[in-house]
């Protein structure tokens, strides 16, 4: 008779000490996913940073945490192409040389994989962004992030590949890292205001938060995209289709900007956009598109 009590009283105790507990732990915040974006951010991790990003937007993308993971997100996706695209422009060299005959396919199928990745990261960033711009108001965003590792230094391997020799293949991942990292300290330093200078962006951000000026996001998200998007001109891979996508996205992107720019001048940043602008109209007009 005793033995048969002891597994409903095991029972009764489980649920009551599930009832203590308070059911299943919550899920995480858009705030802890956004901590944990940071810190694989920190780590170079960039893949689980896409992801907590993603997450924090799904937990509220009206919210400032959402919309600072949206900005972030945007960046991180841009600095992936081009460092991407970097990579492939190596092979791209690499491959014209000599010393690489005897390697010959493997260069070639390299610098496609490279082409590919950087393809399929700009035209989500260029979605993101698109999907930002009528939201961002005129209100400065605050970013918090810990400022990538950079260098200004042509990587070892990299010099490599463009005299036509292979990389290993941690030679070779090393590159990449350096290649992405470096990318995003330009991109953060070139939204935060900071210019050109990633030493000067380590500066303002080492600080803490930053207020981005939405403007000045999408006229350097613009740049950016245009840069990268080189990959399409028919001196690269020639996809005429896309580069036209690229500059619509951007030249759209400009016209918004210009639009607030006219209520809140900024002379500087208005040439820049009217510039950008003229480029974009100029290579539409050459693939045939109004």
């Amino acid at each position: 008779m005793q033995t048969r009590l002891l597994p409903s009283l095991g029972i009764v105790l489980n649920l009551f000490l599930a009832a203590c507990g308070g059911g299943p732990p919550a899920a995480p915040s858009g705030g802890q996913y956004l901590a944990d974006a940071r810190n694989s951010l920190a780590a170079s991790d960039f893949n689980a940073a896409l992801k907590n990003l993603e997450r924090t937007i799904k937990a509220g993308s009206d919210q400032p945490t959402g919309q600072q993971a949206g900005v972030l997100r945007a960046v991180l996706l841009t600095a992936l192409a081009e460092g991407d695209k970097q990579m492939a422009d190596a092979y791209g060299i690499g491959i014209k040389e000599p010393a690489s005959r005897a390697s010959f396919g493997t260069f070639g199928k390299t610098r496609t994989d490279y082409y590919n990745a950087a393809r399929a990261r700009l035209m989500e960033a260029m979605q993101a962004v698109m999907d930002q711009r009528r939201k961002l108001g005129d209100a400065p965003i605050p970013i918090e992030v810990n400022f990538p590792g950079f260098t200004g230094a042509e990587d070892p391997a990299l010099a490599k590949i463009k005299g036509g020799h292979l990389a290993g293949d941690s030679e070779r991942s090393g590159a990449e890292v350096k290649a992405r990292r470096n990318a995003l300290a330009r991109i953060l330093t070139a939204i935060a205001g900071a210019g050109q200078d990633p030493n000067k962006g380590q500066a303002v951000f080492s600080k803490g938060k930053v207020d981005i000026a939405p403007a000045v996001y999408q006229v350097e998200m613009s740049g950016a995209f245009l840069r990268i998007g080189a990959i399409f001109d028919r001196r690269a891979n020639n996809e005429p289709d896309r580069l036209r996508t690229v500059n619509e996205v951007v030249r759209d992107s400009l016209d918004l900007v210009l639009k607030s720019l006219a209520a809140k001048p900024d002379k500087e940043l208005q040439t820049r956009a009217k510039k950008m602008r003229e480029e974009c109209e100029k290579t539409l007009k050459t693939l045939g598109s109004s």
